[in-house]
Parts: C-alpha cells; sequence; structure tokens
C-alpha cells in the first residue's frame, strides 16, 4: 500500500484541487474543498483523534448532551473543584494556626 503523501504528490486518489481550478469561497467565508482536503488529511495522519472527534459529534447531534446529562457533569466537576477548594483552605488554615502558636499543639487530631 502506497503512502498517503506519495498518492498526493502523485495525485492518486483525488486528495486535493486540480491545478488550474480556482477556489470558490462559500457563504460561510471559506473554501469547502479546502476544509474537506484539510480534514481528510488530518483524519489520515491522527486516525485515533478523528474518531474521537466524529464521536463527539455524533454524541451531541444524537441528543446526547439533556440538561440532565449537562446537571450530572457539571455536579461532578464542582465536587472535583469544592473537595481540592476546601482542602487546600483547610491545610492553608492548619499551617497558619501552627505558625501562629509555634506548634505548640501539634497535630492530635486537628
Amino acid at each position: 500500500m502506497a503512502n498517503v503523501r506519495e498518492n498526493e504528490a502523485t495525485g492518486i486518489g483525488g486528495g486535493g484541487v486540480a491545478e488550474g481550478t480556482e477556489h470558490s469561497i462559500g457563504p460561510l467565508g471559506f473554501d469547502a474543498s479546502e476544509a474537506i482536503s484539510t480534514v481528510s488529511t488530518m483524519a489520515r495522519e491522527h486516525p485515533h483523534a478523528a474518531l474521537a472527534g466524529a464521536f463527539a459529534v455524533g454524541f451531541l447531534l444524537g441528543g446526547g448532551l439533556t440538561p440532565k446529562m449537562l446537571g450530572a457533569i457539571g455536579m461532578f466537576a464542582a465536587r472535583r473543584y469544592f473537595r481540592g477548594a476546601v482542602q487546600e483552605t483547610l491545610e492553608s488554615v492548619q499551617q497558619n494556626f501552627g505558625a501562629q502558636f509555634g506548634g505548640q499543639f501539634g497535630n492530635k487530631g486537628i
């Protein structure tokens, strides 16, 4: 099997715009054939990333992010953030308390 770049260099597989043809700018302000070519090249070079992207787009278009799912994701992120923030705050208070009183109380279950 020939390499993808060799095919593009020889013109096999139609991986680009033929010489002498003009790029047509679409209504969104970009050339659709150039976008397709870029996505195709990326998918060939990074197939796992392309599959992950296709899965994510399919999940979103299929209605996968329902309000209930968004709430669950938000709560998961909030719990992780809140736990870290509380733990960091308590450690800071403990260090300040120990520094202020010279460590006379130690770590006896505080």
